[in-house]
């Protein structure tokens, strides 16, 4: 809505909240009843008349320097109109200046906003004792309305010209009016926010503040905040805007960065969280604190750059200051010290979420490394709408106990994870009970593997991340990778669709031929956030998408951060498309390292998630040794049409990778890695590759002579897989070659293992 019509609804709910008695007297407790406006109308010698009649001649005065656009402005003809409405009287319209030229001070003056008059001093004074966002008020023969900002004068204005009383053609207030009140944000306001357009560190700290209100806002106004970066974020926003789509009818009301949604947001800002820039994991701290207290984390410098967006009773956590005890002393490391603090402050207290534990790199500074403060790089600031939504709390450690990592080098080798693990067994031991957690987020590629500047790390970016999947698997939770740059987590989560999708089916189910070649393409990898938010919506705009049949990997358990978004793809699909979980099932896991007491849970939560996603096959479960009996077990409750396996054994501990079988009627088979997207050529070699020489049905191996082969196709487009296919059948015009999709891939596989 635009913000004219905004104001409109602001002034009806405000009606009906002086009619309830929701304003306060702006020097009494809001919560005696004694002090509250009541419906009861205002006795005739307790008011003052300001038209009509035998009223004196008002002027209604601006300050001189608020001229067109401004809400002085229009706030002046607002009420001016008004009163010519109820009264018939024309009241004159003046500005403050009294120097050459100018008009001189009235005795009866209704003033608008700050002017240069002693009144309206006076009014300021007093609205700030009332810490609330609006005032107006009668001081001596003066009427004064004043305001925090610009949004709340006109919000002002509207509610002052509700307060004028009529009667006999004569407009009057009351003569001891003293009303102040807090905005109200009307139910259905929708904020389109753009990003912050500053660069470096600035850029940085308005983004996280930026994400920090997003989240708030999301999660305690009635409003809805989307923060629009252009590029994917715009996609998203007009693909949800289109007809039949949850926000067909929704007017967005434009804003330009932190500082402009804070004049909505400030009645919902509790707090105000300063980090420790000396201590760069602090901005974790400050991160999970805000969204416990419902506070903004920022620096100092950027807080008092800041400060006058904030109401006075904000309550300030200087972390500088709290953490002063917490500077090494503990374990040895500053970054360790101050995890502690916040999981004794916060974690052990029982403040945070259980349902999510974040992830997200700190404010940590290198050359020619992402993901920093110092370049303006905010892809894991921007995402902190979710951690402050969900109340998560947030770390960045490393997974190996055998090295320090590059960003605290002098620790005590082991630190990082001891601290990591301490987190875990906490989030193990809140969700024995009821349910598996997500870890959202990635490892710092260098500070924890050899990448960048860490070059003498003694662990490549794979195995690392394997090792988190590994750690986390042990305690209960579930990986979702990669989420830098998911934007509007927050935002998306709110839709309230996509609770049950349908999946497609094959329309036959194919039977064993002789002599064939059968083809399955995974298109992988879409498990985590920003893939599915980012890199798939240009695979699926691709002009051959529906030409052959492919399986799409998406994690299921996003349903609850971006439902909308894989809602929109299920209704776009093709009868060619087909989904499928991605790594490992309802998130990443290694089936290995579940423990025996939380198998229950682990399959209540995939079961739960699979159904709603319409999913059966869990073609690229991820594991360092093959599925037991006890995880075949498991993945047959929900996963019974098919399941593959990439095993990669990164501990020596003798894992490997079994043949292609059945448990009960469920095919169990390896997922092929080896198929290259950088090159059509390759690929088709790597696929011929795979028909002759691969892992279990290779051509000839049995009496029919045909072949099945499932290949892992990461972020590739239909386009370059049916470029693939068309060389193939090119260079080998003899064969049978058959493209099928998943389904029938594992129903082909049956017949190939039961014959």
């Amino acid at each position: 809505m635009n913000k004219k019509t905004l104001f409109r609804t602001f002034l009806l709910l405000l009606t009906v909240a002086l009619v309830l008695g929701m304003a306060i007297s702006c020097n009494e407790d809001p919560s005696d009843n004694e002090n509250q406006p009541t419906d009861e109308p205002t006795p005739a010698t307790d008011m003052i008349a300001i038209a009509g009649g035998d009223a004196p001649e008002y002027q209604i005065v601006r300050s001189d320097i608020k001229g067109a656009g401004t809400p002085e402005s229009s706030g002046v003809v607002a009420i001016r109109k008004a009163l010519l409405e109820k009264t018939g009287v024309d009241l004159k319209l003046t500005t403050d200046w009294t120097g050459k030229g100018g008009n001189p001070e009235f005795e009866y003056e209704i003033l608008i906003g700050e002017t240069n008059r002693e009144e309206s001093a006076t009014a300021m004074e007093k609205l700030a004792e009332a810490g609330t966002d609006y005032l107006f008020c009668t001081i001596g023969t003066k009427v004064c309305i004043v305001a925090s900002s610009e949004r709340d004068l006109t919000f002002a204005i509207d509610a002052f010209i509700n307060q004028i009383t009529v009667e006999n053609n004569i407009a009057s207030v009351a003569k001891e009016l003293n009303v102040s009140g807090m905005y109200i944000l009307p139910e259905g306001t929708y904020f389109e926010v753009a990003a912050s357009k500053k660069s470096g560190s600035d850029k940085y700290d308005e983004a996280l503040a930026l994400a920090c209100l997003q989240g708030i806002m999301n999660r305690e106004s009635p409003a809805k905040v989307y923060v629009n970066s252009g590029g994917g974020n715009n996609t998203w926003l007009e693909t949800m805007q289109e007809e039949g789509r949850w926000l067909e009818n929704v007017e967005f009301t434009k804003l330009s960065g932190f500082a402009e949604l804070m004049e909505y947001g400030r009645p919902y800002v509790k707090a105000v969280v300063i980090w420790d820039e000396s201590v760069a994991a602090t901005v974790n701290v400050a991160t999970t604190v805000a969204g416990v207290e419902d506070g903004i984390a920022m620096t100092q410098s950027y807080y008092q750059e800041c400060k006058h967006l904030f109401n006075p009773d904000v309550k300030i956590i200087d972390l500088n200051t709290e953490l002063i005890k917490y500077d090494g002393s503990i374990t040895g490391s500053a970054k360790n010290d101050a995890y502690l603090w916040a999981i004794d402050n916060y974690l052990l207290k029982d403040r945070c979420s259980t349902d999510f534990l974040c992830h997200y790199m700190d404010a940590w500074n290198a050359s020619g490394v992402s993901g920093r403060r110092d370049g303006g790089d905010d892809a894991y600031v921007s995402i902190r709408d979710w951690a402050v939504y969900n109340r998560a709390f947030v770390i960045d450690l490393s997974p190996w106990e055998d090295e320090a990592p590059l960003d605290d080098p002098d620790q005590e080798i082991g630190t990082d994870y001891k601290t990591f693990t301490t987190v875990l067994e906490y989030m193990m031991e809140k969700t024995a009970d009821t349910a598996p957690y997500e870890m959202c987020g990635f490892f710092d590629f260098a500070k924890y593997s050899r990448a960048g500047a860490n070059t003498t790390s003694k662990h490549e970016t794979v195995p690392t991340e394997w090792e988190y999947v590994w750690v986390i698997s042990h305690y209960n939770g579930y990986h979702n990778t990669c989420i830098e740059w998911s934007w509007n987590e927050s935002f998306h989560s709110q839709y309230t669709g996509a609770q049950q999708l349908t999946n497609n089916r094959p329309d036959e189910y194919l039977d064993l031929e002789p002599n064939t070649t059968y083809l399955c393409f995974f298109m992988a990898d879409y498990d985590s956030t920003y893939p599915l938010y980012r890199f798939l919506q240009d695979f699926w705009a691709d002009p051959k998408r529906g030409e052959l049949p492919l399986a799409w990997g998406i994690n299921p358990s996003l349903l609850d951060t971006y439902p909308d978004i894989i809602e929109y793809y299920y209704d776009t699909a093709t009868p060619n498309d087909y989904f499928t979980s991605d790594a490992s099932c309802a998130g990443y896991i290694n089936p290995s390292r579940i423990r025996d007491e939380f198998w229950d849970l682990m399959i209540d939560h995939n079961v739960k998630y699979f159904e709603r996603a319409d999913m059966t096959i869990a073609p690229m479960v991820l594991d360092q040794d093959r599925l037991d009996e006890q995880s075949l077990e498991a993945f047959y409750q929900f996963a019974y049409d098919g399941v593959a396996t990439i095993i990669i054994d990164q501990h020596g501990k003798g894992g490997s990778q079994a043949p292609a079988g059945m448990y009960e009627d469920m095919p169990t088979d390896k997922l092929d890695n080896s198929f290259p997207t950088n090159s059509t050529d390759a690929a088709m070699r790597a696929v011929e590759n795979v028909v002759r020489h691969g892992y279990n049905r290779t051509l000839g191996r049995k009496a029919s002579g045909s072949s099945l082969s499932l290949m892992r196709c990461v972020w590739v487009g239909p386009s370059y897989i049916c470029e693939v296919v068309d060389k193939y059948k090119a260079a080998h015009p003899d064969e049978n070659v058959v493209v099928v999709d998943i389904y029938n891939y594992f129903n082909l596989l049956r017949q190939d293992l039961e014959s």
